[in-house]
Order: structure tokens, then sequence, then C-alpha cells
């Protein structure tokens, strides 16, 4: 099971990557455009520096925390592109492709140790 929370915050820290140095490929990547100067800042900071350290973070502290903060993250990204599904109208293929491949990356870091970790502290383990 680490190892699918490792190859989760892997590919949090890849899309930061994608982010940070090629802002360009990130916004066609995500369907938006990143033609101005403070455009391409936002992309480098949210998508990129945003994704690469909160997905740095699990790989150096090793804790099933770490990763169950990341996980929830993803899975309230796939919540709100679904809210946005129905509340904008936005019903497509790539947004569902989307809530697929975010909900499978919070899937990856939550399973074993992490959704354990949230049981406990909830009190439902």
């Amino acid at each position: 099971m680490e190892m699918l929370n490792v190859a989760g915050a892997c590919i949090t820290v890849l899309m930061g990557c994608l982010g940070l140095f090629f802002p360009k490929r990130a916004a066609t990547f995500t369907g938006l455009k990143a033609v101005t100067t403070p455009g391409r800042s936002e992309f480098r900071s949210t998508f990129g520096g945003l994704f690469l350290f909160a997905g740095i973070a699990p790989l150096i502290l090793t804790m099933p925390a770490t990763f169950l903060v990341l996980g929830l993250s993803w899975a309230g990204a796939a919540a709100g592109r679904v809210v946005s599904i129905f509340a904008d109208s936005a019903n497509s293929p790539k947004n569902w492709i989307a809530v697929a491949f975010e909900a499978a990356i919070a899937t990856l870091l939550l399973i074993g140790d992490p959704i354990t970790l949230l049981l406990e502290t909830t009190g439902r383990l």
C-alpha cells in the first residue's frame, strides 16, 4: 500500500513540475490559457510550486497524515469539479475524465495507512 501512496505523491510532484517549468503545457493540459506574464506566474505558483511542495512533503516526511491531507486535497478537487459540472453546466467528457483522474490520485494517496488514520481519528475504527 505504501508504494501506491508514494505513486500518488510522485504524480503530484510531476504535475507540479509541469506547472512550474512548463506553464504553457500546463495551460494546455488544463484547458486554460496563460497568455500574460501574470497568467504564467499563476501557473508557476499554483499549478507549479504548490503542487510540487504538496507532493514532496509526504515523500520527505513519510507520515500517514501527510498522505492523508494530500489525498483529501485531491478528493476535494474532484468534488469541486463535480459541483462545477452540475452548477456551471460544465458536463463534458474532459471534465469527467478530470474527475476520474483526481479521484484516482486521491485513492492512491488514501488507501492503506492514511485511511486507517482517518478512521481512527474520527472514531470509526
